[in-house]
Parts: C-alpha cells; sequence; structure tokens
C-alpha cells in the first residue's frame, strides 16, 4: 500500500512540474508577442507625431507665401516703393519685399524653372543659392514661437509683369529650412517640398 502511494504521488509531482514549465514558455512567448506589439505602437506614435509636425510646417510655409503674395500685389505695380517685414529672431530682423516687376519670360527675382514638360515648370526654382537671388526677392524669416522651437523659413519670390496696363504674375514659394530640416538646403529624411501660390496683381 505504501508504495503504491508514493508512486501516485510520485506521479503527481512530476506532472505538476510539467504543467509549471510549459506556463513559463507560455508567459515567455506571451511577453515576446507584447513586446513586438508595443513597439509596432511606439513606432506608430512616432511617425503621427512627425507627421503633425511636418504638416504645422507645411501650413506656416503656405501662410509665410500668402502675406508675401499678398503685400507684394497690394502695391501698385509703378510703385517703387518696398515692404519691410519684421521677424521673430533674436534681435529681431527687417527683411525688405520687392514690389516691381520685370517683363516676360524671366521676370525679376528668384529665378523660375524653364525645363520643358517639366512638373514644376513656371514655378520658383530651388536649385539656385539663396545668395544668388536678387537683392529684395527672399528671405530667411524666423517665426514667432516663444514656448516651442522657433523654424526659418526660406521665403522666394518671382514678378513677372504680363500686359501693357502693368498686370503682374507673382509667384512665391516658401518651406521650412530649420527647426525641421536636416540641412539648409533641404534633402535627407526631412526634405521639405516647397509651398507654392500665384496670383495677378494689377493696378
Amino acid at each position: 500500500m505504501r508504495a503504491k502511494s508514493t508512486r501516485t504521488r510520485l506521479r503527481k509531482s512530476g506532472a505538476g512540474a510539467e504543467q509549471r514549465g510549459v506556463g513559463l514558455i507560455e508567459l515567455l512567448i506571451a511577453s515576446v508577442v507584447l513586446l513586438v506589439g508595443l513597439t509596432a505602437l511606439l513606432e506608430l506614435c512616432i511617425a503621427a507625431a512627425y507627421t503633425n509636425n511636418k504638416n504645422s510646417k507645411d501650413t506656416s510655409a503656405t501662410l509665410m507665401a500668402q502675406m508675401v503674395l499678398e503685400q507684394v500685389a497690394s502695391q501698385h505695380p509703378d510703385s517703387v516703393q518696398t515692404i519691410t517685414l519684421t521677424d521673430c529672431a533674436v534681435p529681431a530682423v527687417d527683411h525688405t519685399v520687392a514690389t516691381a516687376g520685370d517683363v516676360a519670360p524671366n521676370g525679376i527675382g528668384a529665378n523660375l524653372d524653364t525645363t520643358v514638360n517639366s512638373p514644376t515648370a513656371g514655378l520658383i526654382d530651388w536649385s539656385q543659392p539663396f545668395n544668388a537671388i536678387t537683392a529684395g526677392y527672399s528671405m530667411q524669416y524666423t517665426d514667432c514661437d516663444p514656448n516651442g522651437r522657433q523654424t526659418v523659413y526660406d521665403v522666394r519670390w518671382n514678378i513677372i509683369t504680363v500686359s501693357p496696363n502693368e498686370t503682374r504674375l507673382i509667384t512665391v514659394s516658401a518651406r521650412p529650412i530649420s527647426g525641421f530640416n536636416t540641412k539648409a538646403g533641404g534633402g535627407g529624411l526631412r526634405f521639405a517640398i516647397p509651398v507654392t501660390l500665384r496670383g495677378l496683381g494689377g493696378p
């Protein structure tokens, strides 16, 4: 009787040990699955934050281009007056905005893309170095964001006189170059596609 009882106890003890081993393996597998899931979720959160930041910068670039376009269009074509825009750099920088135009097809200011059948034909040519643009037709404007990281926007424009009564075709393009991009000239994983606006300004 005692031998039988001992065998029964050993059998139960062995079964219990086997179950504990399987439970540990299952816990290990579950931990790996959870880790993979959390890693994917973290990547998703980072991508969402990056996209949100990019959209914010694109919106600001659009507003910058719109501001310059409206300032230029509001001036009479015969006027040689320039406009001064003050940014939020420390110390603040005054930017001169020239409003005069020149004859087609090149106009005056930042170069236009003249490549035939190019998807950017007629738009600002961003391959032109910033310091090669005619004075008064470009600026590097620092936005106003005292609670966060300020961003510098590269804004360029071209003005073409398109008719005898001096109606002007105004092309303005802007993109962030710091606080977002890894290089001042763009490139890298955070390259910002320029935002371009075109409008007519007349007498």
